[in-house]
């Protein structure tokens, strides 16, 4: 693979490939997630609007507090992201729906006499990502949903209901109504293959151990939870991880603690059937969007490789079929997703 792609580390603007994506497939619906901390209210809104305009009004976006590694070698501050993501969230909803300009004091963002202009379509739905007590409280206040990962969060159905049940609760709080409000889940840990050797090859690979250690766990004290002892004790993927900062020796040392136990339990394997057959009960307690991510072409041969997409889009008709959705033809597999966490598309 490293002949192919010979910069890891060198990431298109996910809002502009969003964009190229809805000309080339008209009608695809998209969504883009991404942090809070480097785009302002106004003009954020105003690619969503775009994006709403090129899509036929099927844009979303999913807002999260913010990684370090996005943030500390580029300037800006990770300890402002909940807080900018509260702005984001009023300031957004309030240019929307406001037929003039409109003053408004946030935590960081002050805008005086900002105006978006009244040619608007439908108001892209905001999704809150991620996890944490404030964060919770914020999407539960002023968001449209609440998105976050699996196995890395909602590490089994049972888990996900909870956090569904926790957050629909937080929401009528607010005085809203929870019925209304949205649930996505990004099943990234997904390794989806006709052999079971290569599953099991792959799940001994040391790039796959390393995201194990990673994000196996959002919440290292989940491992825990499980009666297994972390990878990462008293870590956390978004508040410390810095790749460039890491050594050979650290490197070594994470891997060193990383069980085959660890592994199975971070990645939802099998064959298009089988992964979809896991995902299902994920679906059926309300999941209203799932981003499907499928990691073993990272430790396959490019050949190899090709077929991930195809692949993936089999669980999505596999899951739809069993769900008794009947998407367009054109339609038949997910959503196109992309994120700026890191760049990924």
């Amino acid at each position: 693979m490293a002949e192919l792609i010979p910069d890891i580390d060198s990431f298109p603007d996910a809002f502009a490939t969003l964009a190229y994506a809805s000309c080339a497939a008209p009608g695809l619906g998209v969504t883009v997630a991404t942090d809070s901390v480097r785009r302002s209210p106004a003009e954020l809104l105003q690619t969503m609007l775009t994006l709403q305009n090129m899509t036929g009004g099927k844009a979303r976006l999913q807002l999260g507090a913010g990684e370090i590694k996005q943030c500390r070698p580029y300037g800006w501050k990770r300890k402002e992201g909940l807080a900018r993501m509260e702005d984001l969230m009023r300031a957004m909803r309030e240019l929307y729906e406001a037929d003039g300009p409109i003053d408004f004091e946030g935590n960081h963002w002050n805008l005086q006499q900002a105006w978006i202009g009244n040619a608007k379509p439908a108001r892209p739905r905001v999704w809150g990502l991620g996890g944490g007590p404030k964060l919770l409280e914020v999407t539960a206040r002023y968001a449209d949903g609440f998105s976050t990962m699996a196995p890395a969060v909602a590490y089994t159905p049972e888990r996900w209901a909870e956090i569904i049940e926790d957050m629909r609760n937080r929401v009528a709080e607010q005085d809203r109504d929870p019925d209304e409000f949205e649930f996505a889940l990004f099943p990234c840990g997904l390794m989806i293959h006709e052999d079971e050797n290569v599953i099991d090859r792959a799940l001994e690979n040391p790039v796959i151990k390393w995201m194990t250690a990673v994000f196996g766990r959002i919440n290292q004290a989940d491992w825990e939870q499980q009666g297994m002892e972390p990878p990462r004790p008293d870590w956390h993927y978004a508040l410390k991880l810095l790749p460039n900062t890491i050594g050979d020796a650290e490197r070594d040392e994470v891997l060193a603690r990383v069980t085959r136990e660890h592994s199975e339990k971070s990645w939802i394997c099998g064959t298009p059937e089988q992964v979809a057959e896991q995902l299902r009960p994920y679906a059926e307690l309300g999941t209203t969007w799932m981003h499907l991510a499928d990691v073993v072409n990272l430790v396959t041969d490019p050949e190899d490789a090709q077929q991930t997409p195809a692949r993936t889009i089999e669980v999505a008709r596999i899951l739809r079929e069993q769900l008794g959705e009947t998407p367009e033809p054109a339609l038949a597999g997910a959503e196109a997703t992309t994120g700026v966490e890191r760049g990924e598309a």
